[in-house]
């Protein structure tokens, strides 16, 4: 990067703060006003009761406080410990989580919440970048915003309050709430490009702010001078709405608006006692806190050494098609041939703790879904299930096995997971194929159309008609609804060089090509594409060269691919719904009676996942990850 660039990055951030600055004019605004308009109220209180009050809180109430206080504070940390996770740092958890205490210690208290948390994030976090402090702050702000209303909107339903059409409100929040789950479950193709948490992540940022929040009330109740009775349920579901109005106003530790609501809340409540317990409550739960968080910034940056090994465990694979010499390897010596679809860009390394490549992987909706067999023979299955699910539940998803061999579908039942047989794989013997016989009577018959036609069929060498090849393959996605992807081919002229390749040509025409995944221990088809034109019997007699060709290379097995396994009789109707549209994105009925031609042998492939609703969750994002493979490939190959 030259000096143009890191000048312009500067005044970016320069921007930015000057951005945020500008946002905290207004509550500020707002609590002048706030003060203006009850300034005959504060006249009128009686600041001897109050203090006398403050001076009744015993030393069990103050004990009781703290250590509310610090169970807040403990589900405070987590926050930025979720938020980590959500947006996919390197710092460890534990870190995150003790600078997320002290920057939300400091900044609840001298406002100005998302740049003073962001500045004590940045100065306690070496490896954070400003910029990243700032996203950090900021969604750590709107997370527990979210959190609070739905635990607020809860409370208003629960507890009657003096709040005209505060029901209405709260069952609109919910309802809202209700609607962002559904979303972030079916996650519908215009709202792609947005980074929806998933259902665990929701539930975690509902249930810490739901700890957080009802664990300061409960310390605010617990420090009510003697004299004065409010159920706790009541103060504390006053304490979350005043929260509310702090929080949106923005002032330091919400003062004003705070004070101003909750006394609204509790009419036929003295205000004195509750005004005492107040400021009790603000040197228990803002100024201790926000003393020991500024020791702990004075102090410095916090340094660990030691590496959370969780966060190491998934790599991306950003630089598709070409990888490593070190992955090369591995793709040649890969049980499956298939493991090439690492080239396409979709599809991550899940690595063991020596950074061996252990399977390949892709996180997608709410799963973390392993696709295929695992990439080293000597992998031991109950320890790659072990290290799926740690690495799905760091990122807040469930682990799901995608097209899983028997002997790892039979693993995973052992662990108590959930299997279902899904979709079957063709594949043959080279060396042993014959066009003889009555089960190949119909592709002899397809056999005779297609050569009588004037089709003939090479495997390609050299130069690749690259343009003839990208116009048919177009052409044959525009008149399918698209192209497939993930576990199904695409059409990326960038993998060709590490495929096999047939081309059909009639009258010197392009007409129809095929590709195949090639390593040590097998070919497996990859793409069929073929003009509208194209002679009947075109793809047979494709894929019947490429078996010739395979045989005379001596591949032991070459794999027609797998198909949607079709409806069970005995699965409920939700399962039928998702293996109807796995068939109809998949175009599995015309691929089944093509593969049928070649009487091939089928092996019966495995979904799996921790339990039911795993599997349910689990095909839905394969299902939208093969019709929509769009969504992030081009982003990767920087298409």
């Amino acid at each position: 990067m030259d000096h143009s660039d890191n000048e312009t990055g500067v005044q970016a951030k320069s921007v930015d703060l000057r951005r945020l600055a500008a946002r905290q004019v207004p509550p500020l605004g707002i609590a002048l006003v706030l003060v203006w308009l009850m300034w005959d109220r504060v006249q009128a209180l009686d600041f001897t009761s109050i203090g006398a009050g403050v001076r009744t809180v015993g030393p069990l109430q103050w004990g009781l406080a703290l250590a509310l206080t610090a169970v807040s504070f403990w589900a405070v940390g987590r926050y930025d410990g979720v938020v980590h996770r959500l947006i996919g740092t390197s710092t460890p958890t534990p870190m995150a989580r003790k600078a997320g205490v002290a920057s939300i210690a400091v900044a609840q208290t001298v406002g100005f919440g998302v740049i003073s948390g962001a500045l004590v994030r940045w100065r306690m976090l070496p490896e954070v970048s400003l910029l990243q402090a700032i996203r950090i702050s900021a969604t750590v702000a709107v997370t527990f915003l979210a959190g609070w209303a739905v635990v607020a909107a809860l409370a208003v339903l629960l507890v009657p309050l003096p709040v005209p059409g505060a029901t209405p409100l709260a069952l609109v929040v919910l309802v809202a709430a209700a609607l962002f789950v559904a979303l972030s479950v079916i996650r519908p193709a215009a709202l792609d490009r947005l980074n929806l948490p998933t259902l665990p992540a929701m539930a975690a940022i509902v249930t810490l702010a739901f700890i957080d929040t009802i664990a300061a009330g409960a310390a605010l109740w617990v420090l009510l001078p003697e004299g004065l009775s409010i159920a706790p349920v009541t103060l504390i579901a006053a304490f979350l709405l005043a929260l509310g109005a702090g929080l949106v106003s923005g002032t330091p530790g919400g003062v004003g608006p705070f004070e101003v609501t909750l006394l609204a809340l509790l009419p036929h409540t003295d205000h004195e006692p509750v005004l005492a317990a107040i400021l009790a409550f603000r040197a228990a739960y803002y100024a201790l806190p926000a003393l020991l968080g500024a020791a702990v910034v004075i102090r410095g940056p916090i340094r660990n050494n030691v590496q959370d090994p969780a966060l190491q465990t998934v790599q991306q694979m950003v630089s598709a098609p070409g990888l490593t010499p070190q992955l090369d390897q591995v793709l040649l010596n890969a049980p499956r041939a298939e493991a090439a679809l690492l080239r396409h860009g979709r599809l991550s390394l899940l690595t063991d703790p020596r950074g061996r490549p252990d399977a390949m992987v892709a996180a997608s909706g709410q799963s973390l879904i392993l696709l295929a067999d695992p990439l080293r023979r000597e992998v031991d299955g109950t320890k790659l299930l072990a290290h799926l699910g740690n690495s799905a539940n760091l990122q807040f998803r469930s682990p799901i096995l995608y097209k899983c061999g028997a002997r790892l579908a039979a693993t995973a039942r052992r662990a108590g997971w959930a299997t279902l047989p899904v979709v079957r794989e063709a594949w043959l013997n080279p060396a042993s194929f014959s066009l003889e016989g009555s089960s190949r009577r119909q592709l002899r018959r397809k056999l005779r159309k297609a050569e009588g036609a004037g089709v003939i069929v090479a495997e390609a060498t050299g130069h690749l008609p690259l343009s003839d090849m990208a116009d048919i393959a177009r052409d044959w996605n525009r008149s399918r609804g698209g192209e497939r992807g993930f576990s199904m081919g695409t059409w990326d002229p960038a993998t060709l060089p590490w495929s096999r390749v047939f081309l059909a040509r009639r009258n010197g025409q392009l007409v129809g090509f095929l590709t195949l995944h090639s390593n040590a221990s097998e070919q497996t088809l990859d793409l069929m594409r073929g003009r509208a034109d194209a002679p009947d019997g075109t793809m047979h007699l494709l894929l019947t060269v490429a078996i010739k060709a395979a045989a005379r290379k001596g591949c032991p097995r070459l794999s027609l691919a797998a198909v949607p396994l079709g409806k069970q009789g005995h699965e409920p109707a939700l399962f039928h719904h998702l293996r109807d549209g796995l068939d109809r994105i998949s175009g599995a009925g015309g691929l089944r009676q093509f593969k049928s031609c070649f009487a091939s042998n089928w092996e019966v492939l495995y979904l799996a996942a921790p339990n039911r609703a795993g599997l349910v969750l689990g095909a839905w994002d394969i299902c939208r990850e093969i019709a929509r493979p769009d969504r992030s490939q081009g982003t990767r190959r920087g298409s």
